[in-house]
C-alpha cells in the first residue's frame, strides 16, 4: 500500500512538472488567460469586502464595481499616457527644421574649418579621401539603423489589432473567472481528499490576506513617491506639476519595476532633444533616486504588510529576480509566502510511519 502511494504521488508530480513545462514553452498563448485568472484572483478581496461591507447578496453587482472600476482606471492611465506622448512628439516635430537648418550651419562650418586645416597638411588628400570613406560608411549604417526602426514599427502598428484581439479576450475571461470565481475554486478543492482540501483553504486564504496587504504596501509607497514626485517637480517644471505627479502615482502603483522611471525619463529625454538639457538631466536623475528609495524602502514596508521580516522579504525578492526575472522581485515574496502558508497548514507533512502502521498485518 505505500509503495502505490508513493508511486500515485511521483505520477502526480510527474504530471504537473509536464503541464507546467507545456504551459512554459506555450507561455504565449496562455498569457491572457493565466493573467486574468491572476486578475480575477487579485480582485477577489475587493469582491469579497464590497459584498460584506454593503451587504451585497449578488456577486454579480460587486464584481462588475470592481470590474468598472479596473475598465475606468486603466483606460484613463492609457488615454492620459499616450495623450502626453503624442503631444510631446507633435511639439518636437514641428521644431525639428529649425534643429536641422542649425546642425546644417554647424557641419558647414565644421566643414571649412577642417578643409582650411587639412590644407597644412601634404597629406591632406588621402586623409580627406579616408575620412569620405568613413562618413559614407556612418551615412550607411545610419541608413540600415533606419531601415530597421521603419520595420520595427511598421510590426508594431501591424500587431495593433493582435493586441487589441488579446485585450478584449483578457477582459472578458477576466469578468468570467472573477464571477465564477468560487465555483472554480470549489471544483478545484473537490479533487482533493477533505483534509486535504481544508489545508490548502487555509494557504488560499492567507495568500488572500498576503495580497490585501501587498496593495496596501504598494499605496503607502506610491503615496510617498507622489509627494516627493511632486515636491521635486515643483523646482524643475513647476507647470506640470500635479498631472506629472499623479502619473507617476498611477504608474508607481501598478506592478511595474521601473515605476517612475517610465514616466520621467522619456520626458527627460524628450527635454534635452528640445534642448532643455538641465531639466532632462534633473528629471532623469530624479527617476533614478525615486527608484533607488522604492527598491531600498519596498522590502521593509512590503514585509512589515505581508507578514515577513524584512530578510526573508529581500531574499525572496532577490532570488526571484535571479530565477524569475523582474517579474521575480514580485512573484518572490509571494511564493515565499505559499510556501510557509503551506508548511503551516501541514500540507507538506507526510506521516509514513502511520501509512506502515496501517498496512502492517499486526
Amino acid at each position: 500500500m505505500l509503495n502505490k502511494l508513493l508511486v500515485k504521488r511521483i505520477l502526480i508530480i510527474i504530471a504537473l512538472i509536464l503541464i507546467g513545462l507545456f504551459v512554459y514553452f506555450n507561455l504565449s498563448a496562455f498569457m491572457p488567460v493565466l493573467l486574468a485568472l491572476l486578475t480575477a484572483m487579485i480582485f477577489e478581496p475587493f469582491v469579497k469586502f464590497l459584498m460584506r461591507k454593503f451587504n451585497i447578496r449578488k456577486r454579480l453587482l460587486s464584481v462588475s464595481i470592481v470590474f468598472t472600476v479596473f475598465l475606468i482606471v486603466s483606460t484613463f492611465l492609457i488615454y492620459i499616457t499616450l495623450t502626453y506622448l503624442i503631444e510631446s512628439l507633435i511639439d518636437w516635430s514641428r521644431q525639428i527644421p529649425g534643429y536641422i537648418n542649425e546642425i546644417e550651419l554647424f557641419i558647414n562650418d565644421l566643414i571649412q574649418t577642417f578643409d582650411e586645416f587639412i590644407a597644412e597638411f601634404p597629406q591632406g588628400p588621402q586623409i580627406v579621401r579616408a575620412l569620405d570613406e568613413l562618413t559614407d560608411n556612418t551615412i550607411n549604417t545610419a541608413l540600415n539603423w533606419s531601415t530597421d526602426f521603419v520595420a520595427y514599427l511598421y510590426e508594431i502598428i501591424m500587431a495593433v489589432p493582435n493586441m487589441l484581439i488579446i485585450g478584449l479576450v483578457y477582459l472578458i475571461t477576466l469578468f468570467l473567472f472573477s464571477l465564477d470565481l468560487p465555483r472554480l475554486m470549489d471544483n478545484f478543492f473537490n479533487i482533493f481528499k477533505s483534509e486535504t482540501a481544508d489545508k490548502l483553504r487555509y494557504v488560499f486564504q492567507r495568500m488572500a490576506k498576503v495580497f490585501l496587504g501587498w496593495w496596501k504596501a504598494q499605496f503607502i509607497m506610491s503615496l510617498g513617491i507622489f509627494i516627493l514626485t511632486y515636491l521635486s517637480l515643483l523646482y524643475i517644471a513647476p507647470g506640470p506639476a500635479l498631472i506629472v505627479s499623479f502619473l507617476v502615482w498611477l504608474v508607481d502603483i501598478i506592478p511595474l519595476y521601473v515605476g517612475p522611471a517610465l514616466i520621467l525619463v522619456p520626458w527627460g529625454v524628450v527635454a534635452m532633444i528640445l534642448g532643455d538639457v538641465t531639466m532632462g538631466v534633473q528629471l532623469s536623475v530624479l527617476a533614478v533616486i525615486l527608484l533607488a528609495i522604492r527598491r531600498i524602502v519596498e522590502p521593509k514596508v512590503l514585509g512589515d504588510s505581508i507578514g515577513l521580516h524584512a530578510l526573508p522579504t529581500i531574499l525572496s525578492m532577490y532570488f526571484g529576480f535571479v530565477f524569475f526575472g523582474v517579474m521575480g522581485l514580485i512573484l518572490g515574496p509571494f511564493v515565499y509566502m505559499a510556501i510557509k502558508s503551506a508548511k503551516e497548514s501541514g500540507l507538506f507533512d507526510i506521516k509514513w510511519t502511520e501509512n506502515e502502521k496501517r498496512d502492517s498485518p499486526n
